[in-house]
């Protein structure tokens, strides 16, 4: 089978079990499985594919037609210009979670105007906003938490690949129960306040779990996904953490779910000014920020 037959089919396949973006699919796997950049597939159509190649084909087709995410496939998702590995298990970064990282380097650069400022981010998955941030601010202190032992072997993984391992130090925990929990520094974890507190936190309504793709639904972590209090349980519990764990006139960044904005914004006591929300590419609601004032 050549290259051009073997995406024929493969759209075709992938077309049939609903798979969005269908075409792109087919190119990204069978590129993933010859090892080659998305010129080969246009200067050689010609190429005949070899039984183990067409084998793994298929094999990945199979599984991308039964929902299983193309991230989890190639074990590979971008991110701000970094390649970060992924697995089933750990939530997929997405693209609109770019914008986390840049309204959180616009505050630290021209608000608070502090290169060395410490920053949290909570609910690290793979890293990707912590990396991000290490990657743009090599002199800032970053610290990433996540509940899962997982999730945070993955990130340092990431951290490591990337050249970054020294950058970021990763910490097991749920929200801020690490800054909680011990005083002093333990197990390497200095819980002196944050100028800085980032997160993407679950905030699907389980309730309306029924409404994600069935690649998200069927495939990602359900306690990276859904939140209780209609999507909101998480978020408020942070929020309410986050007024002890910040510095005086710090700030606190939160990715935003479909039409949560003002309902975010409703958490946030008289102890915050500044809230602001940024809209992604789509003109979404997408992230919030908000600023401790006592």
């Amino acid at each position: 089978m050549t290259v051009r037959q073997a995406l024929q089919d493969a759209i075709e396949k992938l077309t049939a079990a609903h798979v969005p973006s269908a075409s792109t699919t087919a190119e990204v796997l069978l590129l993933h499985v010859l090892g080659k950049d998305r010129a080969f597939l246009h200067a050689h159509p010609e190429t005949e594919l070899t039984a183990p190649q067409a084998g793994a084909f298929k094999e990945l087709l199979e599984k991308r037609a039964g929902g299983t995410p193309t991230q989890y496939l190639t074990g590979t998702q971008e991110f701000w210009g970094l390649e970060l590995h992924v697995e089933p298990g750990v939530f997929i970064p997405r693209p609109e979670t770019e914008h986390v990282v840049e309204v959180t380097l616009k505050l630290i650069r021209e608000r608070l105007q502090k290169p060395t400022a410490r920053v949290m981010d909570i609910g690290t998955g793979t890293g990707c906003i912590a990396l991000a941030l290490a990657k743009e601010l090599p002199e800032a202190e970053i610290i990433a938490s996540d509940a899962s032992p997982q999730a945070i072997a993955l990130a340092k993984r990431n951290a490591e690949s990337l050249g970054l391992a020294g950058r970021v130090q990763f910490v097991k925990g749920e929200l801020l129960d690490s800054f909680f929990s011990h005083h002093g520094t333990v197990f390497g974890f200095d819980n002196r306040s944050f100028d800085v507190i980032v997160s993407n936190l679950p905030y699907v309504d389980p309730a309306e779990a029924d409404q994600l793709p069935r690649e998200v639904r069927e495939h990602e972590p359900a306690e990276a996904l859904y939140s209780e209090e209609e999507g909101l349980g998480t978020t408020k519990t942070l929020i309410d953490q986050g007024r002890f764990a910040l510095v005086r006139n710090g700030w606190m960044v939160i990715e935003l779910g479909y039409n949560m904005a003002e309902r975010v914004k409703a958490l946030f006591g008289d102890a915050w000014a500044n809230l602001e929300v940024t809209n992604d590419l789509r003109c979404i609601p997408r992230v919030l920020c908000a600023q401790k004032q006592r």
